[in-house]
């Protein structure tokens, strides 16, 4: 995945991987490629991220992924 200008952060490759590994996740899930690609829509902050954390069962870490996107 290459970086994405949208993101105006910190640029941390291990936290970019953790989070487009979500997206991954939940397009291989699914597999509809708009899923894939509005995951990642600004910078990984929007409602997609979200239900993808929640599909994935990710609830109990949601607030470590939340603060991953705040950062980049």
């Amino acid at each position: 995945q290459v970086f994405d200008q949208a993101c105006k952060g910190v640029y941390d490759r291990a936290i970019f991987k953790k989070l487009d590994r979500v997206c991954d996740d939940c397009y291989n899930l699914y597999r509809k490629p708009y899923v894939a690609t509005s995951c990642r829509q600004n910078c990984y902050s929007n409602l997609v991220f979200r239900q993808c954390l929640d599909d994935l069962l990710l609830v109990d870490v949601v607030d470590e992924y939340v603060s991953g996107v705040q950062i980049v």
